[in-house]
Protein backbone atom coordinates (compact mmCIF):
# COMPACT_ATOMS: atom_id res chain seq x y z
CA UNK A 1 0.00 0.00 0.00
CA UNK A 2 1.06 3.74 -0.70
CA UNK A 3 3.23 5.06 2.16
CA UNK A 4 3.15 8.29 0.68
CA UNK A 5 0.99 10.89 2.03
CA UNK A 6 -1.22 13.42 0.02
CA UNK A 7 -2.44 15.97 2.49
CA UNK A 8 -5.27 16.99 0.28
CA UNK A 9 -6.78 13.81 -0.11
CA UNK A 10 -7.79 13.90 3.38
CA UNK A 11 -11.64 14.72 3.93
CA UNK A 12 -12.29 14.14 0.01
CA UNK A 13 -15.32 12.32 -0.97
CA UNK A 14 -14.65 9.70 -3.42
CA UNK A 15 -16.59 7.06 -5.42
CA UNK A 16 -14.74 3.87 -6.44
CA UNK A 17 -16.27 1.32 -9.07
CA UNK A 18 -15.03 -2.30 -8.92
CA UNK A 19 -14.31 -2.03 -5.18
CA UNK A 20 -14.37 -5.55 -3.95
CA UNK A 21 -11.43 -7.01 -6.17
CA UNK A 22 -7.87 -6.40 -7.82
CA UNK A 23 -6.87 -2.70 -8.28
CA UNK A 24 -10.13 -1.61 -7.09
CA UNK A 25 -10.43 -3.22 -3.63
CA UNK A 26 -6.79 -1.51 -3.72
CA UNK A 27 -7.81 1.88 -4.73
CA UNK A 28 -10.69 1.73 -1.45
CA UNK A 29 -7.98 0.40 1.51
CA UNK A 30 -5.64 3.38 -0.16
CA UNK A 31 -8.13 6.57 -0.47
CA UNK A 32 -9.22 5.39 3.15
CA UNK A 33 -5.34 5.75 4.08
CA UNK A 34 -5.31 8.80 3.01
CA UNK A 35 -8.77 10.24 5.17
CA UNK A 36 -10.67 10.53 2.60
CA UNK A 37 -14.55 9.31 2.41
CA UNK A 38 -15.11 6.44 -0.09
CA UNK A 39 -18.20 4.63 -1.95
CA UNK A 40 -17.26 1.76 -3.33
CA UNK A 41 -19.35 -0.45 -5.74
CA UNK A 42 -19.37 -4.04 -5.93
CA UNK A 43 -21.36 -6.46 -7.98
CA UNK A 44 -21.60 -9.76 -6.07
CA UNK A 45 -18.51 -9.89 -4.06
CA UNK A 46 -19.31 -7.81 -0.61
CA UNK A 47 -16.81 -9.88 1.70
CA UNK A 48 -13.41 -8.28 0.83
CA UNK A 49 -14.75 -4.77 1.58
CA UNK A 50 -16.78 -5.75 4.87
CA UNK A 51 -13.92 -6.00 6.35
CA UNK A 52 -12.93 -2.10 5.70
CA UNK A 53 -16.17 -1.10 6.86
CA UNK A 54 -14.55 0.18 10.71
CA UNK A 55 -11.48 1.06 9.37
CA UNK A 56 -12.72 4.62 8.02
CA UNK A 57 -15.64 6.63 6.38
CA UNK A 58 -16.76 4.17 4.00
CA UNK A 59 -19.85 3.01 2.42
CA UNK A 60 -20.66 0.10 -0.02
CA UNK A 61 -23.17 -0.78 -2.60
CA UNK A 62 -24.11 -3.68 -5.19
CA UNK A 63 -24.42 -2.06 -8.62
CA UNK A 64 -24.40 -3.95 -12.16
CA UNK A 65 -22.95 -1.12 -13.91
CA UNK A 66 -23.31 -2.79 -17.97
CA UNK A 67 -27.03 -1.47 -17.40
CA UNK A 68 -27.55 2.40 -17.38
CA UNK A 69 -30.16 2.42 -14.20
CA UNK A 70 -27.28 0.44 -12.26
CA UNK A 71 -24.67 3.50 -12.49
CA UNK A 72 -27.88 5.81 -12.15
CA UNK A 73 -28.57 4.03 -9.14
CA UNK A 74 -25.07 3.96 -7.78
CA UNK A 75 -24.23 7.58 -8.53
CA UNK A 76 -27.23 8.81 -6.79
CA UNK A 77 -26.93 6.82 -3.58
CA UNK A 78 -23.30 7.74 -3.55
CA UNK A 79 -24.48 11.53 -3.66
CA UNK A 80 -26.81 10.68 -0.67
CA UNK A 81 -24.00 9.22 1.06
CA UNK A 82 -21.46 11.78 0.42
CA UNK A 83 -23.15 14.65 -0.44
CA UNK A 84 -20.47 16.43 -2.73
CA UNK A 85 -18.33 14.24 -5.21
CA UNK A 86 -14.47 14.90 -5.54
CA UNK A 87 -13.36 11.96 -6.81
CA UNK A 88 -14.61 9.28 -9.51
CA UNK A 89 -12.30 6.28 -10.18
CA UNK A 90 -13.64 4.11 -12.66
CA UNK A 91 -12.03 0.67 -12.11
CA UNK A 92 -14.53 -1.78 -12.76
CA UNK A 93 -14.45 -3.72 -15.75
CA UNK A 94 -14.23 -7.36 -17.23
CA UNK A 95 -11.95 -9.53 -19.72
CA UNK A 96 -11.76 -12.31 -21.92
CA UNK A 97 -10.38 -13.58 -25.03
CA UNK A 98 -10.97 -15.34 -28.13
CA UNK A 99 -10.25 -15.50 -31.96
CA UNK A 100 -12.53 -12.76 -33.81
CA UNK A 101 -13.96 -15.50 -35.58
CA UNK A 102 -15.86 -16.79 -32.15
CA UNK A 103 -17.08 -13.25 -30.79
CA UNK A 104 -20.43 -13.38 -30.30
CA UNK A 105 -23.26 -10.63 -30.39
CA UNK A 106 -23.98 -11.64 -27.04
CA UNK A 107 -20.20 -11.12 -26.04
CA UNK A 108 -19.34 -7.87 -27.53
CA UNK A 109 -22.53 -6.60 -26.04
CA UNK A 110 -21.43 -7.27 -22.47
CA UNK A 111 -18.11 -6.10 -22.70
CA UNK A 112 -18.43 -2.75 -24.30
CA UNK A 113 -21.89 -2.27 -21.96
CA UNK A 114 -19.32 -2.90 -18.68
CA UNK A 115 -15.80 -1.41 -19.86
CA UNK A 116 -17.60 1.36 -21.90
CA UNK A 117 -20.97 2.58 -21.63
CA UNK A 118 -20.50 2.54 -17.78
CA UNK A 119 -17.83 5.17 -18.16
CA UNK A 120 -20.37 6.89 -20.33
CA UNK A 121 -23.24 7.35 -17.73
CA UNK A 122 -20.88 7.22 -14.38
CA UNK A 123 -19.16 10.60 -15.99
CA UNK A 124 -22.70 12.35 -16.93
CA UNK A 125 -24.35 11.57 -13.58
CA UNK A 126 -21.54 12.15 -11.66
CA UNK A 127 -21.37 15.97 -13.26
CA UNK A 128 -24.25 16.49 -11.15
CA UNK A 129 -22.30 16.66 -8.35
CA UNK A 130 -19.27 17.49 -8.56
CA UNK A 131 -18.03 21.20 -9.48
CA UNK A 132 -14.65 21.23 -9.35
CA UNK A 133 -12.31 17.52 -9.09
CA UNK A 134 -10.69 14.73 -10.85
CA UNK A 135 -12.02 11.58 -12.65
CA UNK A 136 -9.68 8.42 -13.73
CA UNK A 137 -10.28 5.30 -15.25
CA UNK A 138 -8.64 2.37 -15.73
CA UNK A 139 -7.74 1.50 -19.12
CA UNK A 140 -5.59 -1.15 -20.12
CA UNK A 141 -2.27 -1.15 -22.39
CA UNK A 142 -4.33 -3.58 -24.51
CA UNK A 143 -6.52 -0.39 -25.59
CA UNK A 144 -3.37 1.67 -26.39
CA UNK A 145 -1.82 -1.19 -28.95
CA UNK A 146 -4.21 -3.75 -29.52
CA UNK A 147 -3.69 -7.26 -28.67
CA UNK A 148 -4.58 -10.62 -30.60
CA UNK A 149 -7.31 -12.24 -29.11
CA UNK A 150 -8.90 -9.87 -27.52
CA UNK A 151 -10.21 -7.58 -30.03
CA UNK A 152 -13.54 -6.88 -28.22
CA UNK A 153 -11.61 -6.28 -25.00
CA UNK A 154 -9.31 -3.71 -26.57
CA UNK A 155 -11.63 -1.69 -28.17
CA UNK A 156 -13.75 -1.13 -25.24
CA UNK A 157 -10.67 0.16 -23.66
CA UNK A 158 -9.44 2.05 -26.24
CA UNK A 159 -12.93 3.95 -26.44
CA UNK A 160 -12.55 4.75 -22.93
CA UNK A 161 -9.03 6.24 -24.07
CA UNK A 162 -10.72 8.47 -26.50
CA UNK A 163 -13.61 9.74 -24.33
CA UNK A 164 -10.93 10.56 -21.94
CA UNK A 165 -9.24 12.76 -24.21
CA UNK A 166 -12.37 14.22 -25.54
CA UNK A 167 -14.21 15.28 -21.89
CA UNK A 168 -10.26 16.19 -20.16
CA UNK A 169 -10.90 19.38 -23.02
CA UNK A 170 -14.85 19.67 -22.26
CA UNK A 171 -14.59 19.79 -18.51
CA UNK A 172 -11.24 22.14 -18.06
CA UNK A 173 -10.25 23.83 -16.09
CA UNK A 174 -12.74 22.78 -12.80
CA UNK A 175 -12.40 18.81 -13.57
CA UNK A 176 -9.41 17.11 -14.37
CA UNK A 177 -10.18 13.77 -16.20
CA UNK A 178 -6.87 10.81 -16.91
CA UNK A 179 -6.54 7.20 -17.98
CA UNK A 180 -4.47 4.87 -16.03
CA UNK A 181 -2.92 1.93 -18.53
CA UNK A 182 -1.95 -1.18 -16.95
CA UNK A 183 -0.33 -4.17 -18.46
CA UNK A 184 -0.36 -7.51 -16.98
CA UNK A 185 -1.72 -6.71 -13.23
CA UNK A 186 -1.91 -9.54 -10.10
CA UNK A 187 -5.51 -9.92 -9.42
CA UNK A 188 -8.39 -12.27 -9.52
CA UNK A 189 -9.11 -11.40 -13.21
CA UNK A 190 -5.58 -12.31 -14.55
CA UNK A 191 -4.85 -15.17 -11.93
CA UNK A 192 -5.43 -18.33 -13.74
CA UNK A 193 -3.62 -16.68 -16.77
CA UNK A 194 -1.15 -15.93 -15.06
CA UNK A 195 -0.36 -19.47 -13.60
CA UNK A 196 0.24 -20.97 -16.93
CA UNK A 197 2.02 -17.75 -18.73
CA UNK A 198 3.57 -15.83 -16.45
CA UNK A 199 7.03 -17.00 -16.95
CA UNK A 200 6.52 -16.45 -20.46
CA UNK A 201 5.18 -12.72 -19.82
CA UNK A 202 7.84 -11.57 -18.11
CA UNK A 203 10.18 -12.19 -20.78
CA UNK A 204 8.59 -8.95 -22.31
CA UNK A 205 8.75 -7.20 -19.74
CA UNK A 206 11.54 -4.98 -18.75
CA UNK A 207 11.16 -4.84 -15.31
CA UNK A 208 10.82 -8.69 -15.29
CA UNK A 209 7.64 -8.66 -13.22
CA UNK A 210 4.33 -8.20 -13.35
CA UNK A 211 2.26 -5.31 -11.68
CA UNK A 212 0.96 -5.93 -8.30
CA UNK A 213 -2.92 -3.66 -7.83
CA UNK A 214 -0.81 -1.51 -5.42
CA UNK A 215 1.06 -0.25 -7.88
CA UNK A 216 -1.90 0.82 -10.05
CA UNK A 217 -3.66 2.54 -7.46
CA UNK A 218 -0.39 4.45 -6.31
CA UNK A 219 -0.53 5.90 -9.71
CA UNK A 220 -4.36 6.86 -9.24
CA UNK A 221 -3.65 8.34 -6.04
CA UNK A 222 -1.05 10.49 -7.86
CA UNK A 223 -3.72 11.54 -10.72
CA UNK A 224 -6.78 11.74 -8.61
CA UNK A 225 -3.95 14.42 -6.26
CA UNK A 226 -3.57 18.20 -6.48
CA UNK A 227 0.18 16.89 -6.93
CA UNK A 228 -0.92 16.27 -10.25
CA UNK A 229 -2.74 19.65 -11.19
CA UNK A 230 -1.10 20.28 -14.40
CA UNK A 231 -2.01 16.49 -15.85
CA UNK A 232 -5.14 15.99 -17.55
CA UNK A 233 -6.01 14.01 -20.60
CA UNK A 234 -3.11 12.20 -19.41
CA UNK A 235 -3.06 8.23 -20.32
CA UNK A 236 -0.23 6.60 -17.53
CA UNK A 237 1.22 3.79 -18.97
CA UNK A 238 1.76 1.27 -15.53
CA UNK A 239 3.09 -1.58 -17.49
CA UNK A 240 6.88 -1.95 -16.39
CA UNK A 241 7.97 -1.00 -19.66
CA UNK A 242 6.37 -3.66 -21.80
CA UNK A 243 5.57 -1.07 -24.36
CA UNK A 244 9.02 0.27 -25.45
CA UNK A 245 10.23 -0.87 -28.78
CA UNK A 246 11.99 -4.26 -28.57
CA UNK A 247 15.82 -3.87 -29.76
CA UNK A 248 16.83 -4.83 -33.24
CA UNK A 249 19.98 -5.60 -34.27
Amino acid sequence: MCSVIYEDLKGKNVVVTGGSSGIGLECVKSFLKQGASVFAQYNKNRKPLESLLKKGNLYIGSYDLSEEEGCLEFIKEASLKLKQIDILVHSAGIWNDGPIMSISKEVLENIFKTNTFSSYFLVREVLKFMKRGSIVFVGSTAGQRGEPYHSHYAGSKGAVQSLVYSIAQELAPDIRVNIISPGWVRTPMSEDTLKVKENNIIKNIPLNRVAEAEDVANGILFLSSDISKHYTGVDLCCSGGALLPMPRG
